[in-house]
């Protein structure tokens, strides 16, 4: 069923041109006829429904956001001594530090912020040996 979805989806695109924009990637885009984009919203609203809203999934998203910030807090707190010297100094030096920490941070994959969360927060986690 999810393939034959896929495929009524797909075969249905229809290509669009706004001649106001030179670049092609601006200058073209992907549209479903109404019945199809009425059809994708619906699924979009019941998955939504289905996964996005149950609890457990929004504490996981709350979680998240709270690593996320206390992570920005920490580092920008004194980003020359946390974040290490060779993403520090790759990071576009004209950008506030507030802008370079968001970038850093902004890079990080779950399982690395993860980590350095637990490396800044929780006792008895890691030590001077460890690598990230």
């Amino acid at each position: 069923m999810i393939a034959g979805l896929v495929n009524l989806f797909i075969t249905n695109v229809t290509i669009t041109t706004d001649r106001s924009y030179d670049h092609p990637l601006l200058r073209f885009s992907a549209a479903l006829p109404e019945p199809h984009a009425r059809l994708l919203e619906a699924f979009k609203g019941l998955a939504y429904e289905l996964v996005i809203r149950k609890a457990k999934v929004q504490q996981l998203e709350r979680r998240g956001q709270m690593v996320v910030e206390r992570l920005f807090d920490t580092l920008l707190s004194d980003p020359e001594s946390l974040i290490p010297q060779s993403s520090w100094e790759d990071g576009c030096l004209e950008s506030s530090t507030e802008r370079r920490v968001c970038d850093y941070v902004a890079g990080m994959t779950d399982s690395y912020a993860d980590r350095l969360y637990k490396r800044l927060f929780h006792p008895g986690f890691g030590s001077s040996s460890d690598e990230l």
